[in-house]
């Protein structure tokens, strides 16, 4: 149980689970699976109220992570201008690549996969695999500026392609 102190959720506390999306702790409970008494954190989830249990002691593992703090979005959000992220060349090693980066959950990566994608897609047609991705990857991106700022999902999402026009923008001198 090293875990909940290395974590310290609350109930309350907005988080993110990357399989679900974010929501919130509304409580902790004890069940008993398979003879063995376990504690849970119950989170209810924004998008559809769906709840979900997540075993504390694996939380951290499985990805169960606060949301970004409201100071921490223009940095988070600054990484839509990094350079490109270094995925393969070819097309069914970069999808699984990109598959797994939005699995991984990583808020850090899945911004910096947005900026890549919307560059490339500046540049040609993304097959309709990789768009879908990009637009995954910016939901996710959004979910987690809407959930810390406490706005509408779509004023999220114009934020975030308020930023990449900016960053597409050439430099004025």
């Amino acid at each position: 149980m090293s875990e909940v102190s290395t974590l310290s959720l609350n109930i309350g506390d907005r988080v993110v689970y990357p399989s679900h999306g974010a929501g919130a702790i509304r409580g902790i409970s004890d069940q008993e699976v398979l003879g063995k008494s376990q504690s849970y954190f119950e989170l209810e989830l924004f998008k559809g109220g769906m709840q979900v249990k997540v075993p504390v002691v694996h939380a951290s593992r499985l990805g169960l992570r606060r949301v970004t703090p409201m100071e921490l979005l223009p940095e988070l959000l600054s990484n839509l201008a990094l350079p490109d992220l270094d995925l393969p060349v070819a097309w069914t090693p970069r999808h699984r690549r990109e598959l797994t980066i939005l699995q991984e959950g990583d808020i850090e990566v899945i911004t910096k996969l947005v900026g890549t994608l919307h560059r490339r897609a500046q540049g040609r047609t993304l097959a309709v695999t990789e768009r879908a991705i990009l637009d995954d990857a910016k939901r996710i991106v959004a979910t987690e500026v809407s959930v810390s700022k406490q706005i509408e999902h779509n004023a999220a999402i114009a934020e975030i392609d308020l930023m990449l026009e900016q960053v597409l923008a050439p430099a004025s001198v």
